[in-house]
Order: structure tokens, then C-alpha cells, then sequence
């Protein structure tokens, strides 16, 4: 069976998501994460993070979009996001905290909204390119508990809480208020 073939068949990027949710819930209920080697902590936020971005490309470039997957993976996306926030939420600032908890909560009612009126919503590079940000901002937090980076951490936090918030408004104006 071909590559595409075999993606499109088995719906890998909704078993990917799937998949995604099932591990950060199990991480969060199951493990504290202060037992976990901080370099391998950072590997399993890496590959969180990568299976985010992953199961988008795989549908797109193997044409393997469902309507399950346009509704799912953005529910996902957020939910895995803030069991992360929470699963770490020792670590974390009180900025950083709250700042992706309050944006986070708004677009999970905000996707309601959107899915009542059958809208899809694009995402954007600039989008793409924030969820990187606090991929790599959470890892940040993992290595200043071994490594003497606070202040640095602290910086880019804000520096990535000002872009989600960003991101959250021009999807609101361009996609959602203004779009079709």
C-alpha cells in the first residue's frame, strides 16, 4: 500500500491527535513530572509539540482532511496545550500562567462559536510560528529549574503570551468577525 493511501485509509493525522490527548492525560494524571530527567522531560514536550504540527501536515499533504479531523484537532490542539499548562503549572510564571489559561479558554469558547456556524478556521504562520514559541518557552521552564535561565524564561514568556494574544485576535478579526 502507498504511503498516501495508507494515511488517507487509516485517518493518521486523527490518530495522531487522538493519540496526543491520550498521552498528556495520562502524563498528567499519572505523572509528576518532577520524577522525570528534565533532558527527557524536554523530549516528551518536543514530541508533543511535533505530533501538533505533524498531524496538520500529513492531512494537508496527503489530502487526508475529515470533518472529524476539522473539528477534533483544534479541540485537541487546545486541550493538550492546557493539561500541559497545568501539568507544569509549578514552574511556570504566574504570567505565563494565567496569560495561556484565560487566551486558551476564550478560543475553546470562541471554537464553539465558530463551529455552530460550520466555519473552518485557517490557521496562520503566524499561528504556526507561536505554538512553536511556547513549545520551546515550556522547555525553557524545564531547563531553568536545572540551569540558571529565569530571567531569560521570564522574558520570553512575555514575548510569547503578546504573540498567542496576537494570534487570537486576528483569527477573531479576519476569520471569524469578517470572513464569509
Amino acid at each position: 500500500m502507498k504511503l498516501a493511501k495508507f494515511i488517507k485509509s487509516y485517518s493518521i493525522p486523527n490518530v495522531i491527535s487522538v493519540t496526543r490527548l491520550l498521552v498528556a492525560i495520562y502524563l498528567y494524571l499519572y505523572i509528576d513530572f518532577s520524577s522525570i530527567n528534565y533532558i527527557l522531560l524536554i523530549i516528551y514536550v518536543a514530541l508533543i509539540g511535533l505530533s501538533d504540527a505533524l498531524d496538520g501536515y500529513l492531512a494537508r499533504r496527503f489530502n487526508a482532511v475529515t470533518k472529524f479531523g476539522t473539528i477534533v484537532d483544534p479541540f485537541v490542539d487546545r486541550t493538550v496545550f492546557i493539561l500541559l499548562i497545568f501539568w507544569f503549572r509549578p514552574i511556570l510564571s504566574e504570567f505565563f500562567f494565567w496569560g495561556i489559561i484565560v487566551r486558551d479558554i476564550s478560543v475553546l469558547l470562541g471554537s464553539i462559536l465558530v463551529l455552530k456556524k460550520q466555519k473552518t478556521i485557517k490557521v496562520s504562520n503566524i499561528g504556526k510560528f507561536t505554538t512553536v514559541f511556547l513549545f520551546i518557552n515550556i522547555c525553557l521552564y524545564i531547563l531553568s529549574t536545572n540551569i540558571n535561565i529565569g530571567v531569560f524564561t521570564h522574558y520570553f514568556s512575555y514575548i510569547s503570551v503578546i504573540l498567542y494574544y496576537y494570534v487570537a485576535f486576528e483569527y477573531l478579526y479576519k476569520q471569524v468577525l469578517f470572513s464569509e
